[in-house]
C-alpha cells in the first residue's frame, strides 16, 4: 500500500470518528429536563409531560428525563404531572434558550386513584402507577401476590404451598413460569431445566415491602427479554432507599407469623439519588 494511500485511509477514519464523537456529543447533550422529587430528590419515573392541546406527550424515563428536541416548535408550555405528586406548568423558553439540560422538581402530595384518567388511545406506561399505587396500598404477604397487579394474569396454588403458584395470562396455562419472563432488578427468576417444569419461577424470596415498581407487557414481541416471552413479560424494581427504618410484625391462624425490618444504614437525607444503603430481612414461619 502507497503512503498516499495510507494517507487517505488514515483521514477518512479520522472523519469517521470525529463524525461519531460528534452524534454521541449531540446525544448526551441533547436538551430535556429531569423531573425530580422536591422532597427527597429522587427522579420521577414515568412523569408525563403534555402540551395544552394534547399535541405532545412524552413520559420519563428510569432517570426521570425527557427529551425535548422533537417537540413541535409551536408548543410553548408544558403540564408536567404524575400520580401522588402536585402538577405544575413550564414556560419551554426559559428551559431552551439555556441550551442545557434542566431540572424541575414536583411536589408529593396524596395519592388519589381520581389523578387517572383513561382515553381511548393509550398505552402501558399508564397502567404502570395504577399498579405502583396498588402495590403500596393493598395488604400483600408474598411477592408472589404481587403478580395479580398484572391486568390478565391470575396466579393459583393447587398444592397447599411450598412451590411458586401456577400462572394463567391471555389464555396461556404458564404452568410455574414456563411462558413468562420473570426478572428482579434485571436478575433473571425463571430456572431453565427445573424438575418441575422449564423456566420455573418462585418470588418467595423477594420481600414485598422492598419492591418499588413493577413493568410488564403482554405478547411474544420483545425479543430483548429473553426466550421465555410467549406470553408476555414482568419485571420487578425494588427500593434504592428507605424514606425510614421501619420494623413490622404479623400474626395469623394456624400459628403463621412473619417479621420484616428495613434499617437505614445512611441517615442523611440529601442527596439520596447517589447516597442510600440499607438492610432489610424477613422471617416467617407457619
Amino acid at each position: 500500500m502507497s503512503i498516499l494511500t495510507r494517507m487517505c485511509c488514515s483521514i477518512l477514519a479520522l472523519c469517521l470518528l470525529l463524525f461519531g464523537c460528534n452524534q454521541v456529543f449531540s446525544q448526551e447533550n441533547a436538551k430535556g429536563i429531569y423531573i425530580v422529587n422536591s422532597a427527597n430528590k429522587v427522579p420521577i419515573q414515568d412523569a408525563l409531560a403534555q402540551s395544552p392541546g394534547l399535541e405532545y406527550n412524552a413520559f420519563a424515563d428510569e432517570n426521570g428525563f425527557i427529551r425535548l428536541n422533537n417537540i413541535p416548535k409551536n408548543i410553548s408550555t408544558l403540564q408536567l404531572s404524575c400520580v401522588g405528586f402536585q402538577a405544575k406548568a413550564i414556560e419551554l423558553n426559559t428551559l431552551i434558550i439555556t441550551g442545557k439540560n434542566s431540572i424541575v422538581y414536583l411536589d408529593p402530595k396524596i395519592s388519589s386513584m381520581d389523578e387517572i384518567k383513561l382515553t381511548g388511545k393509550t398505552n402501558n406506561a399508564v397502567f404502570k402507577p395504577i399498579s405502583d399505587l396498588d402495590i403500596h396500598l393493598r395488604p400483600i404477604s408474598n411477592s408472589q401476590e404481587i403478580l395479580r397487579l398484572v391486568p390478565g394474569l391470575f396466579i393459583g396454588q393447587h398444592a397447599g404451598g411450598g412451590k411458586s403458584e401456577q400462572i394463567f395470562l391471555r389464555g396461556f396455562d404458564i404452568d410455574h413460569g414456563t411462558d413468562i419472563n420473570i426478572t428482579v432488578d434485571g436478575i433473571p427468576v425463571n430456572m431453565v431445566s427445573h424438575a418441575h417444569g422449564q423456566g420455573y419461577a418462585d418470588l418467595h424470596w423477594v420481600i414485598p415491602e422492598m419492591i418499588e415498581k413493577i413493568n410488564f407487557n403482554k405478547g411474544p414481541y420483545f425479543a430483548d427479554k429473553g426466550n421465555f416471552t410467549t406470553a408476555g413479560f414482568v419485571e420487578f424494581k425494588t427500593k434504592d432507599y428507605l424514606e425510614n427504618s421501619f420494623v413490622k410484625a404479623e400474626g395469623g391462624q394456624f400459628g403463621t407469623f412473619r417479621g420484616i425490618a428495613g434499617l437505614n444504614l445512611i441517615k442523611s437525607n440529601q442527596d439520596r439519588r447517589n447516597k442510600s444503603l440499607f438492610v432489610a430481612g424477613e422471617a416467617s414461619f407457619t
